[in-house]
């Protein structure tokens, strides 16, 4: 079993952190099925100048834990659905990056009964998806990724530059044109089309 995460790796810049999660391993083992994928893509969400980033609009009691420590988990409804994102920078920061897509890893049979569907491109492609394929829901929200015994993420493989591409965001209503959202070029489980940068 590889290492987890410390909290000195999610405590960088939000756009550092986005690019380094790629290649990292999500891990759940919540309902008692361990669950497990590379992250491949991402996106960041800033606390100025971005209008798309919950924490810039208002601090409700909803987004209070983008404004915790780095490492947290923000997990929010979306159409019946859930995101699953990660704290980063510094406390009072209010700033995180969405997980967007997974490539499945472990777990790949629980993954299919909690999506109900065996096409293994599917499963964790998308925010949505991988939320529903590993049992991520809003009750984890506030959750310590540094020292929760269900989810976590794992050290994983070294995506290098050359293999990142960045790209304008996708599946927003506004500042969809910064370029924040982070891929590993090629992976066929990224969430998505969008010009390459």
């Amino acid at each position: 079993m590889a290492a987890r995460l410390k909290r000195a790796f999610f405590a960088r810049s939000t756009e550092e952190v986005a690019r380094a999660l790629l290649g990292q391993t999500l891990v759940s083992c919540l309902g008692g099925k361990r669950t497990a994928g590379k992250i491949v893509e991402t996106e960041a969400y800033l606390p100025t100048g971005d209008s798309a980033c919950h924490a810039t609009k208002s601090r409700t009691a909803r987004t209070e834990v983008m404004f915790g420590q780095p490492g947290l988990a923000y997990v929010y409804p979306i159409h019946a659905k859930h995101c699953f994102n990660i704290v980063t920078d510094q406390k009072e920061s209010g700033c995180a990056v969405l997980v967007r897509a997974l490539e499945p890893l472990e777990g790949i049979e629980a993954m299919e009964q909690r999506r109900g569907l065996t096409v293994r491109k599917r499963l964790t492609t998308g925010p949505a998806c991988l939320c529903q394929a590993m049992a991520i829901d809003k009750s984890l929200s506030g959750s310590d990724l540094i020292d929760h015994p269900d989810i976590w993420v794992e050290q994983g493989e070294k995506v290098t530059g050359e293999n990142t591409r960045v790209t304008e965001r996708i599946g927003v209503t506004s500042a969809e044109e910064l370029l924040m959202r982070f891929v590993v070029q090629g992976n066929p489980f990224v969430s998505g089309p969008a010009r390459l940068r």
